[in-house]
């Protein structure tokens, strides 16, 4: 075990959970958390409209 984990709040997420560490997380995020990739796809498709 690596420690503690949080899960992506994109119910379509691919990895959905992670490692603290692995996300640069130290403590539980407040509110809704989206790992990386999600976030990136957010993105992406916000500059595609």
């Amino acid at each position: 075990s690596y420690g503690e984990m949080v899960a992506c709040d994109n119910p379509g997420c691919k990895i959905e959970w992670f490692h603290y560490g692995c996300v640069g997380l130290r403590e539980p995020p407040k509110g809704n958390w989206y790992c990386p990739d999600c976030v990136g796809t957010q993105r992406r498709r916000k500059g595609k409209s």
